[in-house]
């Protein structure tokens, strides 16, 4: 390794060790409703008062705010992927990242260059400690840091427009200080339910709070509930809706597998075709060629390998993602077997209702354990003791290291003539996913998808 990559892989561990202190943990998950609301509006208010020190970067561009209980990442590559190929100089960011920090911020499909990143962080850090110095028991965490670092870079890059993921939810969400010209709203389904349940009606509230007066609201499929809040909260801020199940579906197939992402796609052209009508030109050649283009790492992906067992990852991480992926685990058998499944859930999620999607399509389960700071996983034992209840009675194998968890996968799964698939979670994803895509490699070359002579076959 050269001076230069060494100098910026230092720079990006000392950027990304310093936004991981700002971690809390889940401390707070057992506080009362009324609690958890108070904590969210401070979080909500912190992140205006420091981007407001910051001259508000996130004025200073039109934006599209993308949130959904599935699908909005992949919206959000989609729409970013379209407006790039129509010439725009396109910032996404995106929210949870799978193996580097610097995932979560690109512009026109090129990642935040380690230096960029320390410079930006070291800005957003100093301008926090000036803004909330002398506050008692007031400081600003990881969520806020990295709202305010995204709206900061994308403003000294002079893009011409943002796609933004919210990170949970949406109303609280750190991300939902943007006035955004067309927010998306992909699906409404149960998932953090503690935050922001326990109905459907409840979280569409949550997933309503980023509509902006006198905005565009383009909405997935969603249950009649959410569809009614959404609906009166669209009403409430003389805001458009646009229902973008009633349009045809595009000609051009996204990029990403699954027939999911099929719907994802269709949320996406309405979302481009809602910016349209806001000035933004999109010529339908650009939306064939970004859907075409669109990329998003840990949604059914097939890793690089040219023998064995073809291994998928996923990051589904709630019931109903987990059941759209049951769906199109049947195209990953093989002649003979269903995959073999490596699972791992984190503490906080219904591992029995996942369980039970993901049970039928399975012809053996590795339990795992996926790791993160600040959250608990499930142990892999614990994870095990859910599969029978839920109706499971085929193979099954606990090894709580993921590493160590494919590795049996892939042995179970040449005994079988299967492929593997790996679900579960985001972090169970990316911890699997660094066995062929270095996570050094990924920062130096800025790009989920590295070039390197480092994979390492699948078969050993």
């Amino acid at each position: 390794m050269d001076d230069a990559h060494a100098d910026g892989l230092e720079a990006y561990q000392r950027a990304s060790a310093a936004l991981l202190r700002l971690i809390r943990g889940e401390r707070h998950e057992t506080r009362t409703p009324a609690a958890r609301r108070r904590r969210a509006e401070a979080k909500l208010q912190r992140t205006q008062a420091l981007l407001s020190a910051m001259s508000n970067p996130q004025t200073r561009y039109p934006s599209v705010h993308v949130t959904g209980t599935s699908g909005k990442g992949s919206t959000s590559a989609a729409i970013a992927a379209i407006l790039t190929a129509a010439g725009y100089r396109v910032g996404l960011r995106t929210s949870p990242y799978l193996q580097a920090p610097t995932e979560k911020l690109q512009i026109d499909g090129a990642l935040i260059d380690a230096c960029s990143f320390e410079r930006v962080t070291s800005r957003v850090l100093d301008v926090a400690d000036r803004c909330f110095s002398g506050r008692a028991g007031d400081r600003i965490g990881y969520g806020e840091a990295w709202s305010a670092l995204a709206f900061d870079w994308f403003a000294e890059q002079k893009i011409d427009i943002a796609v933004v993921e919210v990170g949970a939810g949406g109303r609280f969400d750190a991300t939902n200080v943007i006035d955004a010209d067309v927010s998306v709203i992909t699906s409404v389904g149960l998932d953090h339910m503690t935050s922001l349940g326990p109905t459907i009606a409840d979280i569409a509230w949550h997933k309503a709070g980023i509509i902006k007066r006198g905005a565009t609201a383009v909405v997935g499929a969603v249950p009649d509930d959410a569809a009614t809040v959404i609906a009166a909260a669209a009403r409430s801020l003389d805001a458009s809706l646009i229902d973008a199940t009633a349009l045809a579906p595009p000609l051009t197939e996204c990029g990403m597998t699954g027939e999911f992402q099929r719907e994802n796609g269709r949320i996406a052209v309405a979302a481009v075709r809602a910016l349209a009508q806001r000035g933004f030109a999109v010529p339908e050649a650009a939306i064939a060629r970004g859907l075409a283009s669109a990329r998003l790492p840990g949604r059914l992906e097939q890793m690089p390998g040219e023998s064995g067992p073809e291994v998928w990852i996923d990051g589904a991480h709630n019931p109903d993602k987990i059941a759209a992926l049951a769906r199109e685990a049947r195209q990953l058998s093989t002649d003979r077997s269903l995959p073999v499944i490596v699972f791992g859930v984190l503490g906080s999620k219904d591992a029995e209702a996942m369980a039970r999607e993901i049970i039928p399509v399975a012809a053996a389960i590795v339990c795992t354990e996926p790791s993160v700071v600040g959250k608990r996983s499930l142990s892999a034992r614990d994870l095990a003791d859910t599969l029978v209840p839920a109706g499971y009675s085929g193979e099954l194998s606990v090894e709580p290291e993921p590493y160590w968890a494919l590795q049996r996968a892939i042995e179970m799964a040449r005994n079988a003539g299967a492929n593997i698939l790996v679900a579960g979670s985001m972090y169970l994803a990316g911890q699997v996913r660094r066995r062929w895509y270095p996570d050094d490699a990924i920062v130096l070359q800025r790009t989920p998808w590295p070039a390197t002579s480092c994979f390492e076959n699948q078969t050993r």
